[in-house]
């Protein structure tokens, strides 16, 4: 008998690994997520999540970097060559899309310091690539001006409740507030691409 043709229009076992890993996170801690719970929702055999992760942690890290995030500073880079400028405020729309919102709010308002400093480090990355700058070569007084910004922004997403408001983000350019941390990264980018 022939093998079944490869259905593409399917997900694979990892991308169903990942749902059911977003899905779970969604409705218990992820101290409650087990290989074996999420095996039976994304139909598979636990073997399955062993072949592709060695932990969980492993998947969470995968499942994060999905959102990609880490595309963000290279968007704003090649817009701001070409023609088209982007500013960090429409960066911050890429950031909010309502689905990518959702699953990187779980991830900071998790009951796992693995998951928070998953994403704490991805946002650090993010910011620090865009800057163009090691975290060792900023200065005292600038590390602690990124360093304030990065937590103050991990605040206000994990003050958001599960109704969420994302005007409320979507409007920070426009504020006061909003401008002083433009202004601060646009300074840093400028201080430390020179």
């Amino acid at each position: 008998m022939a093998r079944p043709a490869y259905d593409n229009s399917q997900l694979t076992a990892k991308a169903c690994l990942k749902e059911s890993f977003w899905k779970l996170l969604s409705e218990t801690n992820y101290s409650h997520i087990t290989v074996k719970k999420l095996s039976a929702l994304a139909q598979v055999n636990p073997n399955t999540f062993y072949y592709h992760y060695n932990t969980m942690d492993d998947l969470a890290l995968d499942a994060l970097n999905d959102e990609k995030l880490y595309e963000i500073p290279s968007i704003i880079r090649t817009k701001n060559l070409s023609d088209n400028q982007i500013s960090l405020g429409e960066a911050l729309e890429y950031i909010v899309i309502n689905e990518r919102w959702k699953r990187i709010r779980l991830f900071i308002i998790s009951d796992s310091t693995i998951l928070q400093q998953h994403f704490y480090n991805t946002m650090e990355q993010f910011w620090l690539s865009l800057i163009g700058v090691p975290k060792e070569n900023l200065s005292e007084a600038d590390y602690l001006d990124f360093t304030f910004i990065l937590h103050g922004a991990i605040s206000i997403i994990k003050m958001q409740t599960e109704h969420y408001n994302l005007d409320f983000l979507k409007s920070l350019p426009n504020r006061a507030l909003g401008q002083g941390i433009i202004r601060t990264l646009e300074n840093l980018i400028i201080k430390y691409h020179a």
